[in-house]
């Protein structure tokens, strides 16, 4: 730890360079039209002063857009600039623009933005002002500027409008803060120190591109949740007890300032996370505030001096008093109250006096010149005479009249009315900020009504008790400063009333969350719970207080029972899996009778069933969720919850590895669809049936299911059981599509299921369909693309979080660690993610792996061992479904034998040829071609040149695309060697080209990317 002293030098000068060109000036400057201005550098858009949320897609091409001003922008130049290297249909970009034009509100009221011109591209019509770039306004911190970054990042806090004699202490804090990279400023209570941090924060803010997170650990009781919230507050999902590890994981290669403000209550805690962060993310730098240092490695710490006042015995003048930092402040803080009070030469030494007695402290000198107006300067100085003649605890060498900043507030809660103490004390209860309306709720009781809350609120605020701020959204919000808050929760405490201001509080709360989020988890993706963040430090507080009471008996169950229900959905929106898990698991094990088979029940249970899905292991309690969750919907006969349990059931045994049990749901979800209005029910019931039948090793059927699907017109914005439903389908047809012959298609579309997930955001969806795109991509031998999917996946911020999906992201890489020739470790890792699926009962990909791994063992020569892997996984498929790998491990499994010392012909030809007719069964023509070349090989070993001609050409020739791929090379090579004089592939390439069958899309939605014709299989 190293301390540094205080410099009256600046900073260290930023060049600015100027806009080479016009192009460049247009893109840095700030854009106005209509009531929206656009600021490209920040990727910010508000509208009438207020932030207005667009997608990233519909922001770049907005962007591109106004660029080019009134010219037109080519579909190319749009689809290059807003997808870059992506492939994407017209209909996407068609789709995109349709929805950036609705949210702009083009054609309402006459207003019009962008136009199409055909056969030409897109121009922007509306009247474009540009103004010179200046420093952005604070509503907003850029989330997401790094590739790979997933930061929703809170905003940094305004300046103040008045700062007093701390601009030499921002200049030397920002120059140490940019050197050493870790700064705490360390003072008394009062002292100013986030004042101090937050005017550091926006003078190097530039440096870090914006990103500038601000987390005010003020309002955390539990030094446990200090990881978690600084994870929270970057946009992260939370998925662990511990979410130390993963949040230095996700910042280690981010370039990030972190202000974490209000250390003190928490210090051990922040000191830790600092600390760790510190030594891992070398681009990240923290500025902390505390009042005492946190005293770890790489901490630099400043001192925050007393604002400068005069000596006792200086003589001083009103003009010369007011040079002084400390009479400046008073005197100004005095004005803001509204009073007509000037600064005499008679007064001077007076007032110089008031903030010597306090030490320079600027909150106790607000505090003091917001009561001149009711007791005059010399009242003042009186009262510092009687209140203030104290020992200062925990300072041996201070004054005796220096008391920490508790000092200054019992002296200004002895100022207020009794009504005041009251209404003061009872808002002790919040947690952060509260509205007026939040006041009166819990202020209100006894003799109070909610005019007289109102009037003490506005009092509080004036003797700056309380403080206030208008937000973003033009509603004013109050908070107590957390030393303000610590001393009146003492005195809540003392009055006896803290158990009935807490249940008001819980109750307000209660009913805020139960209106916004309607009762129920929203399938319907939207940003309702955003609007809600800011009190979830309130509803933490409130929940702990009901379900946490003395030796663990709760305190009033029934309301923290209302509350975990009424907060769930917001938590699921906001991917807050371990939260959410915690309080619906609590809510559950107290339900009373009353309340069992309601909505109330359904919420809780749905809520445990999701989080539990994406951050656990398929255990019972998951199934027993499912189960209860469906009976629960088919008592209340609610159509949409049932639709939701029924993917969810679904998915679960899915990963299960039970896919005759999916069937049944699937074909359940059909019947309910023939007689719903509902289309999400035709929908849902097309794709659920084709991923049944693809498991379960019927292509030709899947292959219809799912473009029956993607054909009928459905709800676009839908979320079930925390995955995008369209997303889900597009990255199983993918593999549907590979199967069936097609590995061209098959990439296409499981790009697709990728910039989907990108361009709405989810984090869930983004890795789920990184993850199992990632084996389509390795069985069409793109190792570069599958490469870089998984790179991408495992740099996620939220990968860490999302534990269901390691098992089979740790065998994807093993298999890919084996195709780029470190077998070794592939094997290894394939091991351990086998151990790791039984152990979790994650069986999607069991068979998948358990094939990866054989096919590595054959590689370095131990085809005993891979025969023994293959034996055991074709195990597991006996009395189920054949399952999609069957015919695969039955083609590895003769690989093994015909490898072993003493091998047996027939037991080999046995093997292949029970693979050849699994694959053409279930039409899986990619595999029948591997199976194919394998048998062919063995037949010219075996001297019949001509069957293995026959054979291997037979698989061949029923593809039409994918000649690219290292498994049809791999046959056209074979063919040439077994019958040179046959004419070239590619005349038989161009007979076999047929009319390109096509996805039909729907009105609302765009059908997957087309590519080359593929053999239709019906």
């Amino acid at each position: 730890m190293t301390s540094i002293a205080t410099s009256p030098a600046p900073p260290d000068g930023r060049a600015h360079q100027s806009a080479s060109s016009d192009a460049a000036a247009s893109r840095a400057a700030s854009v106005s039209f209509g009531p929206f201005r656009l600021d490209p550098a920040a990727r910010r858009v508000e509208k009438d002063g207020a932030p207005f949320p667009l997608s990233s897609r519909a922001l770049d091409i907005l962007i591109v857009l106004v660029e080019h001003g009134s010219e037109i922008v080519g579909h190319r130049e749009l689809v290059a600039r807003v997808w870059r290297n992506l492939e994407v249909g017209p209909g996407s970009l068609r789709t995109h623009i349709a929805g950036l034009r609705k949210a702009l509100g083009d054609g309402e009221g006459g207003a019009r933005y962008i136009a199409n011109v055909a056969g030409q591209g897109y121009c922007f019509v509306a009247p474009i002002f540009r103004s010179t770039p200046s420093e952005p306004a604070p509503l907003s911190i850029r989330a997401g500027a790094r590739e790979g970054a997933a930061f929703g990042m809170r905003a940094l806090p305004p300046l103040l409008a008045r700062m007093v004699g701390r601009d030499e202490a921002t200049c030397a804090i920002a120059r140490d803060l940019i050197a050493h990279r870790f700064v705490t400023i360390v003072g008394p209570g009062g002292m100013g120190k986030t004042t101090v941090a937050v005017a550091v924060a926006h003078a190097v803010r530039e440096s870090f591109a914006d990103a500038v997170c601000f987390v005010d650990l003020g309002t955390l009781t539990n030094p446990a949740h200090v990881a978690s919230t600084v994870a929270s507050t970057l946009g992260l999902t939370i998925g662990a007890e511990d979410a130390l590890p993963e949040l230095r994981e996700s910042l280690r290669r981010t370039r990030t300032l972190l202000v974490l403000d209000n250390c003190e209550h928490v210090i051990d805690a922040a000191a830790v996370l600092s600390e760790g962060i510190f030594r891992v993310a070398p681009e990240v730098h923290i500025l902390a505030t505390s009042r005492e240092a946190l005293r770890v490695d790489g901490e630099c710490t400043y001192l925050l001096p007393p604002l400068e006042y005069p000596s006792p015995d200086a003589r001083l003048d009103a003009s010369a008093a007011q040079a002084f930092p400390a009479v400046k402040l008073f005197i100004e803080c005095v004005a803001a109250t509204g009073s007509r009070f000037e600064l005499s030469d008679a007064d001077a030494p007076i007032v110089a006096s008031i903030c010597g007695r306090l030490d320079g402290i600027a909150l106790a000198i607000e505090f003091a010149a917001g009561r001149v107006g009711a007791y005059g300067i010399n009242g003042i100085d009186a009262l510092l005479n009687s209140r203030f003649g104290l020992e200062w605890p925990g300072k041996r060498t201070a004054p005796q009249r220096h008391q920490t900043l508790h000092a200054t507030l019992d002296w200004s809660h002895d100022l207020l009315s009794g009504s005041e103490r009251e209404v003061l004390r009872r808002l002790a209860i919040f947690v952060g900020t509260f509205t007026l309306e939040a006041a009166q709720a819990v202020a209100s009781a006894g003799d109070f009504d909610n005019d007289r809350v109102v009037i003490d609120v506005g009092e509080l605020v004036a003797k700056s008790v309380v403080s206030a701020a208008t937000g973003s959204d033009r509603m004013v919000r109050y908070r107590l400063m957390e030393t303000t808050r610590a001393y009146a929760s003492e005195k809540l405490d003392e009055s006896g009333e803290l158990d009935a201001t807490a249940e008001r509080h819980a109750a307000y709360f209660t009913r805020l969350f139960d209106a916004a989020a309607g009762g129920g988890i929203d399938p319907h993706r939207d940003d309702q719970a955003l609007e809600l963040v800011e009190h979830l430090g309130n509803v933490r507080a409130a929940l702990a207080w009901c379900f946490g009471g003395p030796a663990d008996t709760p305190r009033h169950t029934s309301l923290g029972v209302d509350l975990a229900a009424a907060a769930a959905p917001v938590l699921m929106q906001l991917l807050l899996f371990n939260e959410a898990l915690r309080w619906s698991t609590a809510a559950l094990s107290m339900l009373h009778d009353s309340d069992r088979l309601t909505a109330k029940e359904m919420v809780l249970q749905e809520t445990l069933a999701i989080a539990s899905m994406w951050t656990r292991s398929n255990g019972s309690d998951l199934g027993r969720a499912i189960t209860r969750g469906l009976e629960i919907a088919n008592h209340l006969g609610h159509p949409a919850p049932k639709l939701r349990w029924m993917v969810g059931m679904h998915i679960y045994l899915l990963r299960m590895g039970d896919f005759a049990a999916t069937r049944e749901v699937a074909e359940a979800l059909n019947g309910l669809a023939r007689t719903s209005e509902d289309a999400s029910y035709k929908v849902m019931s097309d794709w659920l049936r084709g991923s049944s039948a693809h498991f379960m090793g019927d292509q030709r059927a899947a292959r219809q299911y799912f473009q029956d699907g993607f054909g009928r017109t459905g709800p676009r914005k839908l979320q079930l059981f925390g995955l995008d439903y369209r997303v889900r389908a597009l990255v199983t047809f993918s593999r549907v599509l590979w199967l069936s012959g097609c590995p061209d298609r098959a990439m296409e579309v499981a790009r697709e299921a990728i910039s989907e997930a990108e361009t709405f955001g989810r984090p869930l969806d983004a890795c789920f369909s990184l993850l199992y795109t990632t084996s389509v991509f390795l069985w069409c031998g793109d190792w570069t693309t599958a490469q870089r999917s998984f790179a991408q996946l495992t740099q996620h911020t939220n990968w860490p979080s999302l534990s269901s999906f390691h098992s089979t992201g740790q065998a994807l890489e093993g298999e890919l660690l084996l195709n780029i020739g470190e077998a070794e470790r592939g094997i290894a890792m394939l091991r351990a993610a086998l151990r790791s699926m039984r152990d979790q009962r994650q069986l999607l990909f069991f068979m998948r792996a358990a094939g990866a791994l054989a096919g590595g063992l054959i590689g370095q020569g131990q085809p005993g061992d891979a025969l023994a892997v293959v034996n055991d996984a074709i195990a597991e498929t006996e009395g189920g479904p054949e399952g999609t790998e069957l015919a695969e491990l039955l083609r590895l499994r003769a690989e093994a034998l015909m490898r072993l010392p003493d091998s047996d012909p027939a037991r080999v030809e046995e093997a292949l040829m029970r693979s050849l007719e699994c694959a053409r069964r279930q039409r899986a023509l990619s595999l029948e071609l591997r199976t194919a070349t394998t048998l062919a090989r063995l037949r010219a070993i075996q001297g019949d040149r001509e069957d293995a001609y026959r054979v291997l050409d037979s698989a061949h020739r029923s593809f039409t695309e994918g000649f690219g791929t290292p498994d049809l090379q791999s046959a056209e090579r074979l063919l040439k060697e077994l019958a040179p004089a046959v004419t070239g592939t590619q005349g038989r390439r161009a007979r076999r080209i047929k009319t390109l069958e096509v996805i039909p899309a729907p009105p609302e939605v765009h059908a997957p990317s087309q590519g080359r014709p593929c053999r239709d299989l019906r």
